[in-house]
């Protein structure tokens, strides 16, 4: 009889074993999370001490379990590391090469912070990694081919580094990769043609990066899941290729490139709701197929060489939200089929050569927000109820064009209006009275029209406008205005940074509240009839760079208050009737780079402050009484290109030191009372020479001084003339 207990033994050594089994498998774990732990620390001690937002400082603990860290995600079965995200949280640092140890990672995201450096080559061993964020860091050195074994990678964003050299061909070897971004790095070279080829592949961006060479060969057999193509702002060449062979593409992309030739038939391309042309070389006709793309919402084709006529059938696309075709040679008029886009968001259309009235309908799209179609021959009036339909038009530009009649009372309806640009037009009788009433306006340019104004309406326009207070540009250069500059000038925003009211037959004096526009860079009165002294309170315009007075009947003396406008660039004063000195603290003006003082009444001699503004580039003190004889630091002027300072009373000597105006092309000394030699310093005046061509003598009897910018000629019989 066999003993009962002898089943126990076999019995007992299979529990053992699977005991041991499990004590194994256990302690495996144990060491596999141990490793992700090590891997993590590791990351955390190549981190500087630039942890602003405490993420690793505060949470990540040795005495922590690791799946409770922020940013760690962990498998429920094995409580390995599957997901690491680390995004925006401006950590600066390397990555270490233990970070190749998170075998279970699925997920990895650092993006949108500093880490530097090269990616070490442990990574290619997350084998089954699936997402990979490195973008908007600062990586540098070539992507690594090592990055062509991670095949089971569905989303590759390196975007936003400082990757240099060419796309490895590896890439091509993910077959699963669904989405690539690449863009905004440093990668030349051309784009590997077998790049499109991934049979999964459904995005990729390549932007702003240094690519080259044709593309032809890139879309042969490219993926048909392709939806997005972005190769913007490279410097990629030859034509576009057909892509009939892409259904599914909804995004096109190629601008800022060298792209020529015309653009292949599209029509194919029935999901296409964005195609991107623009600062390119494209020439020919819009494709008659490109009109069937009934899904198109997003069309720029700005800046290339397209040309004919728009065609009809454009009132297809009724998806078009934006439609930008400036800066091409369109020509003909707008079709009036362009009134069925009810759902356009901006249209521009400037920089080209169309003609004929502008179509009504385009003022019935309520849609719209911008309407540029500046810069074109378009003629005939604006629709009387042009602003009754456009409640959210937020710039209207008509600028460059040959638009006449009245400006229509019913744009102050479009009561958002930010830009309000009818410049260079012939819009003639007054300006609508309420134009105060766009309140939102930081831009009104009226000038170059044939608008007449007569008093007190120009009084009752600044009133009007006080009410703009985001004003920043005003403009009624070159119109009828036949009024009295209003005190109430000084109302207008204290915003505004460019006022224009030169060529308008304005008199009287200038107002002192002119000072109250406290933010004005450019003020420009020229070329009307304004009388009495220049205001002392213009010195308190502090950002004031463009002062231009030029042209009117100012009297009285250059105020001293006028040296304050440090950041001044240019003081137009010429053309007037102004006597007296040039200021003595000129050399306060440190921006200063165009002085025009000429045809005055000015005295005195030149200051030696003047030449003390070593930057100047432009001097013009001619046509007035100056006298006395040059200072020898004209010399230290060498950036200076231009100096007129004839038809004064200069007397003395031409200063030897005048060698030193290395950048001088046009000098004019002609009509002074100047004596001695010419110096033989002027030969030392390369680009002047090249301009001109000049003579010397080398006599030291008295000369007579012509007009440097036409020759010098000295009137002693013994005189030897060389030429320079």
């Amino acid at each position: 009889m066999a003993n009962p207990t002898s089943f126990l033994f076999p019995l007992s050594l299979t529990l053992l074993l699977l005991q041991s089994c499990l004590f194994s498998f256990a302690s495996a774990e144990i060491l596999n999370v141990t490793t992700d732990k090590s891997a993590l620390l590791a990351l955390k001690a190549h981190v500087s001490s630039k942890d602003p937002h405490h993420v690793l400082i505060s949470n990540w603990s040795s005495s922590t379990p690791i799946c409770t860290w922020v940013g760690v995600t962990c498998g429920s079965k094995h409580l390995r590391v599957k997901a690491l995200n680390l995004s925006y949280v401006d950590l600066v640092g390397t990555i270490p090469p233990h970070i190749g140890n998170l075998s279970f990672l699925v997920s990895l995201s650092i993006g949108n912070n500093s880490f530097h450096g090269s990616l070490p080559n442990e990574l290619s061993r997350l084998y089954r990694l699936q997402f990979l964020d490195l973008s908007y860091n600062e990586f540098s050195g070539e992507i690594p081919p090592w990055m062509g074994l991670l095949n089971k990678l569905q989303i590759l964003f390196l975007n936003g580094n400082n990757f240099e050299g060419s796309i490895p061909q590896s890439l091509s070897n993910i077959s699963s990769l669904q989405r690539i971004n690449l863009a905004y790095n440093q990668l030349s070279g051309s784009i590997p043609s077998s790049m499109f080829k991934m049979p999964t592949l459904q995005q990729i961006v390549l932007l702003s990066n240094k690519l080259s060479g044709p593309i032809t060969s890139v879309f042969f057999n490219a993926s048909s899941l392709l939806q997005f193509i972005d190769l913007s702002d490279n410097e990629l060449s030859g034509g576009l290729p057909m892509f009939d062979h892409l259904p599914n593409l909804k995004n096109l992309s190629v601008a800022q490139n060298h792209f020529s030739g015309v653009l292949p038939e599209i029509g194919n391309l029935t999901m296409l709701t964005s195609l991107v042309l623009y600062e390119n070389n494209f020439e020919g006709t819009i494709p008659s197929s490109l009109l069937k793309c009934r899904q198109l919402q997003f069309l720029d084709m700005f800046n290339n060489n397209f040309t004919g006529r728009l065609p009809p059938e454009i009132g297809n696309l009724t998806m078009l939200t934006f439609l930008y075709l400036a800066q091409n040679k369109f020509e003909g008029a707008i079709p009036s089929q362009i009134g069925s886009l009810q759902k356009l968001d901006h249209f521009a259309v400037y920089s080209n050569y169309f003609s004929g009235p502008i179509p009504y309908v385009i003022f019935n799209i309520s849609t719209l927000r911008y309407i540029k179609m500046g810069f074109n021959n378009f003629s005939g009036d604006l629709p009387s109820n042009m602003g009754l339909f456009l409640p959210n038009l937020l710039a209207l530009a008509l600028h460059g064009n040959e638009l006449s009649g009245t400006i229509p009372n019913s744009i102050l309806n479009a009561s958002q209006l930010i830009v309000l640009d009818l410049g260079h037009n012939s819009f003639s009788s007054s300006i609508p009275k309420a134009i105060g009433n766009l309140r939102f306006l930081e831009a009104l340019i009226l000038g170059y029209n044939e608008l007449t104004i007569q008093s007190p309406e120009l009084r009752s326009l600044f009133s009007s406008l006080s009410s703009c207070k985001h004003l920043r540009l005003f403009s009624l250069a070159k119109n009828h205005l036949n009024d009295v500059l209003p005190n109430s000038v000084g109302n207008l925003s204290t915003s505004l940074q460019r006022l224009g009211l030169n060529d308008c037959n304005i008199k009287g004096n200038i107002p002192k509240e002119i000072c109250n526009l406290s933010s004005l860079i450019d003020l420009t009165l020229s070329h009307n009839e304004l009388g009495g002294p220049i205001p002392t309170t213009i010195g308190r315009l502090h950002k004031l760079q463009g002062l231009f007075l030029s042209g009117n009947r100012l009297k009285g003396s250059i105020p001293y208050k006028l040296c304050h406008l440090g950041s001044l660039d240019t003081l137009g004063l010429s053309g007037n009737e102004l006597y007296g000195h040039i200021p003595a603290c000129m050399d306060n003006m440190t921006s200063l780079r165009n002085l025009y003082l000429d045809f005055n009444r000015l005295t005195s001699s030149i200051p030696w402050s003047l030449w003390r503004l070593t930057d100047l580039l432009l001097v013009d003190l001619s046509s007035n009484s100056l006298n006395g004889p040059l200072s020898l630091d004209i010399g230290n002027m060498n950036v200076l290109t231009a100096m007129d300072l004839s038809r004064n009373q200069i007397t003395g000597r031409i200063p030897v030191t005048i060698g030193g105006l290395k950048s001088i092309v046009n000098l004019s000394l002609a009509g002074n009372r100047l004596d001695g030699s010419i110096p033989t310093s002027i030969g030392e005046l390369e680009k002047f020479l090249q301009e001109d061509s000049l003579y010397t003598s080398q006599l030291h009897h008295s000369c007579q001084i012509m007009d440097f910018v036409v020759r010098l000629e000295c009137k002693s019989p013994h005189a030897k003339k060389k030429r320079l």
